[in-house]
C-alpha cells in the first residue's frame, strides 16, 4: 500500500489565486457583526440606565405627590370635604415637578389615585383604582419613554440598533399606611367645671358666660318639672298673718328683710344654734328693715323670725305674728315641691335645700340662699354628676365634656371624609376605666351597641355614638389617666390590624390623682430624665415629677411607645396639667395640642373641632407599594 502526501502551499505566491482577498470578506461581515453586537450593548446600556432614572424619578415623584395629598389635609382645618379634589390636583403638580427635578418628564395624565384598603377576608391589602377624589391613599406615577418624535421629553429612547427608538415605561405606587388609633377620653366629675359655679377650681370664665352655659343645660334638660320653682334664682320670702296683720320675711341666710302691713314693735331672731336675739322698734310706724345678728351673734345663719307688730288702727295694742321659719320642709312648701316627685334617683329637695344654703361656691356668685333652676343645675352637677343617678345630663351641652364631645364627633366625621383605612377605638377613665364597647341602655332614646368583638373599627358612626350618649363623671369622679392609658395599650395589643401604625391619642381636662389599686407607678428601669425629656437639647430635663400618680401614666405611655405606638395629648381648660401632657406627647412622639382656658364655651368647642382635626390628619409618611 502506497501513500501519497501533498505539499501544502506556505506562501502568498504558491496559493491559488481564486480564494485570494476571502479574509477581507470574513473580517467586513465580523466587523460587521461587532458593530451590531456594540450597538446592540449600546441600546440595552442606554435603556437599563435610562430605566433605573425613570424609575427613581417615579420614586420619588410618587412619594411626593402622596405627602402632598396628606399636606392639604393636614392644613385644611376641619372641613376635609373642601380639599380632596385641590390635593389631588396639587399632588400631580408635585409629582411632575419633582419628576423634572429627575430630569424625567411626566404628564398629568400620568398621575393616577386609588385606595388602599384591608382585606378582611384575604386578611391582606388590596388597592381600589376606582374610588373617588374622597377616599384617596395611594398615588401611582408613570413614567413613558414611547413618543415617535425621540427628541421629545416623552420620545422613544434614540437607539443605534433599533430606528425607531426604544419604549420604556415604568412605574411607581406610594401609600399612606393606615392607622389603628385609640381615643382615650376623660370621663372625671372636672369635665362639667365650666357649666356650673364651682369653686374647685378657677375656670377662666366670667359669671355671665357660666350663667349662659347654665341656660343651655337648662334648656337641653326640657321638660323638666320643678314644682313653681323658677329659673332665676331668688330668696325664700314667707309671709304670715293674724287679725288682719300680715308680715313678709326674705330670708338671706344671716340676715332677712322684714316687710309688714303695721309698725312693728320688736323683732326675735333665732339662730341655727338655737340662740336668740330680740330687736326692740323704737315708734310705732317702722314697717321695714333688715335685721342681722350682733355682737355675738354675727355672721349666724338665720332659721326664724318673730314678729311682733302693733295692730291695724291702733298704737298700743300688739299682735304676734306666727312664726316664719327657714327649713327645707318650709321651702319645699313655697315651691310646690313636697308632693312633686324628685325627677332623678340621686338628690332629693331637702338635699337641694341644703345646698343653697351651705354651698361655698354660691356666695362667690351672689347665689347662696337662693332658689331655682339654676342653682338646681348646680346642685345636680355638683353632687349626682352620675347616669346611674342622673339619667338625663347626657343630653346636655355641659363644658369642656360638650367641647370633647365636639371633637370627638369632627374626629369620626374627618376619618369618615378622609377614607384611608383608618380604624377607632375609644377607651373612658374616671377613678377607673374600661374600653368603651357596648351601649345597651333602658332609654329608648339610647340605640344598642355592641362591638365588643371588634372594638377597634371603621365604623366611626358607632364610635360617634359611644361618645354620643355619655356625660362628665358617667361612672364615678376621679382621674386614673394611667389606667386610661392602660386600657388603650391593650387594646391595640389585642386588636391592631397588620400593617397599620398604631396610635393612642390621651385626653384629659385635669390632673391624674389616682391610680390602680395594687398597681405600681414606678418608673422602669435605665429611666433617665435628662436624656428623655431633654427639650431644649442642652443635657438636662426640661420635666420632672415625683408625683406617683404622674409617674404612672409616664410609665404606661413608655410601655407604649416601646410596642411602636404613637401617643398624642390633648389638655383643655384651666386645670389640666400640661406639664405632664406635654411630656408624654414627647416621650410618645406625638403632639401635644393645648385648648387653653379663659375662653367661651362655644369658642372651646371649635378649638377642639381644630385640635382633632389636626390629630386625624396627622397621617404616616407615604412609602412605595411593589409594583411587581
Amino acid at each position: 500500500m502506497r501513500c501519497y502526501f501533498k505539499k501544502l502551499p506556505t506562501t502568498w505566491s504558491e496559493m491559488s489565486p481564486t480564494r485570494r482577498g476571502v479574509f477581507l470578506v470574513v473580517g467586513a461581515i465580523c466587523m460587521i457583526a461587532a458593530l451590531a453586537i456594540t450597538a446592540l450593548a449600546v441600546d440595552i446600556g442606554v435603556a437599563a440606565l435610562t430605566k433605573s432614572q425613570m424609575q427613581a424619578a417615579v420614586d420619588s415623584a410618587s412619594l411626593a405627590g402622596a405627602m402632598e395629598i396628606t399636606n392639604a389635609l393636614a392644613n385644611a382645618g376641619n372641613q376635609p370635604g373642601d380639599v380632596f379634589a385641590y390635593a389631588q390636583s396639587q399632588a400631580r403638580i408635585k409629582a411632575a415637578a419633582v419628576a423634572q427635578m429627575n430630569n424625567v418628564y411626566v404628564a398629568s395624565t400620568d398621575v393616577s389615585f386609588g385606595r388602599r384598603y384591608y382585606d378582611s377576608s384575604s386578611k391582606t391589602y388590596k388597592i381600589d383604582w376606582t374610588a373617588g377624589a374622597s377616599q384617596t391613599n395611594v398615588v401611582k406615577v408613570s413614567a413613558r419613554r414611547d413618543g415617535a418624535n425621540t427628541s421629545a421629553p416623552d420620545g422613544k429612547v434614540p437607539s443605534l440598533f433599533a430606528t425607531s427608538g426604544t419604549t420604556i415605561r415604568t412605574d411607581a405606587v406610594a401609600f399612606v399606611d393606615p392607622r389603628d388609633m385609640v381615643i382615650v377620653q376623660d370621663f372625671s366629675r372636672s369635665m362639667n367645671f365650666d357649666s356650673y359655679f364651682t369653686d374647685e377650681v378657677a375656670t377662666g370664665l366670667t359669671q355671665s358666660q357660666i350663667e349662659d352655659g347654665l341656660a343651655m343645660v337648662w334648656s337641653d334638660l326640657q321638660p323638666l318639672t320643678l314644682g313653681t320653682l323658677p329659673y332665676t334664682p331668688q330668696y325664700f320670702s314667707q309671709a304670715q298673718t293674724s287679725s288682719s296683720v300680715t308680715g313678709t320675711v326674705t330670708f338671706k341666710g344671716t340676715s332677712v328683710a322684714i316687710t309688714n302691713t303695721t309698725g312693728m314693735k320688736s323683732v326675735v331672731l333665732t339662730f341655727t344654734n338655737n340662740a336668740t336675739q330680740t330687736f326692740s322698734i323704737s315708734g310705732t310706724t317702722t314697717k321695714t328693715g333688715t335685721y342681722s345678728g350682733t355682737g355675738g351673734n354675727s355672721g349666724k345663719r338665720i332659721s326664724s323670725v318673730a314678729i311682733t307688730a302693733y295692730k291695724v288702727g291702733s298704737t298700743s295694742q300688739t299682735v304676734v305674728l306666727p312664726t316664719h321659719t327657714y327649713s327645707a320642709t318650709s321651702v319645699m312648701a313655697k315651691y310646690g315641691l313636697t308632693n312633686n316627685n324628685y325627677p332623678y334617683s340621686g338628690g332629693s329637695w331637702s338635699g337641694y335645700v341644703s345646698y343653697v344654703q351651705t354651698s361655698t361656691a354660691l356666695p362667690n356668685y351672689g347665689y347662696q340662699d337662693m332658689y331655682g333652676g339654676m342653682t338646681y343645675l348646680c346642685y345636680i352637677m355638683k353632687s349626682y354628676p352620675e347616669h346611674s343617678v342622673n339619667k338625663d345630663l347626657w343630653k346636655t351641652r355641659h363644658y369642656p365634656f360638650q367641647a370633647c364631645k365636639d371633637g370627638h364627633q369632627m374626629l369620626c366625621d374627618y376619618l369618615t371624609q378622609l377614607g384611608f383605612d383608618d380604624e377607632l377605638g375609644m377607651v373612658s377613665y374616671d377613678t377607673n376605666h374600661r374600653m368603651e364597647t357596648t351601649l345597651n341602655d333602658s332609654n329608648p332614646l339610647f340605640p344598642l351597641i355592641n362591638i365588643a368583638a371588634n372594638p377597634i373599627t371603621n365604623d366611626y358612626a358607632t364610635i360617634a355614638k359611644l361618645m354620643q350618649y355619655k356625660q362628665a363623671a358617667y361612672y364615678s369622679d376621679a382621674t386614673n389617666m394611667g389606667g386610661g392609658m392602660k386600657d388603650a395599650i391593650a387594646m391595640l395589643d389585642t386588636y391592631k390590624r397588620d400593617g397599620s401604625r398604631p396610635a393612642i391619642i390621651l385626653m384629659t381636662d385635669g390632673q391624674a390623682n389616682t391610680i390602680d389599686s395594687g398597681d405600681s407607678s414606678a418608673l422602669p428601669s435605665g429611666w433617665n430624665w435628662n436624656t428623655m425629656f431633654d427639650y431644649n437639647g442642652d443635657g438636662a430635663a426640661d420635666y420632672t415629677t415625683t408625683d406617683s400618680n404622674c409617674t404612672y401614666v409616664l410609665a404606661k405611655v413608655k410601655i407604649a411607645i416601646d410596642k411602636g405606638y404613637t401617643v398624642h395629648t390633648v389638655s383643655v381648660g384651666s386645670v389640666a396639667d400640661r406639664n405632664l401632657m406635654k411630656a408624654a406627647a414627647w416621650l410618645g412622639k406625638g403632639y401635644w395640642l393645648d385648648v387653653p382656658a379663659g375662653t367661651t364655651v362655644a369658642s372651646m368647642s371649635d378649638q377642639m373641632r381644630t385640635v382633632f382635626s389636626k390629630i386625624a390628619s396627622a397621617v404616616p409618611p407615604a412609602r412605595l407599594v411593589p409594583t411587581n
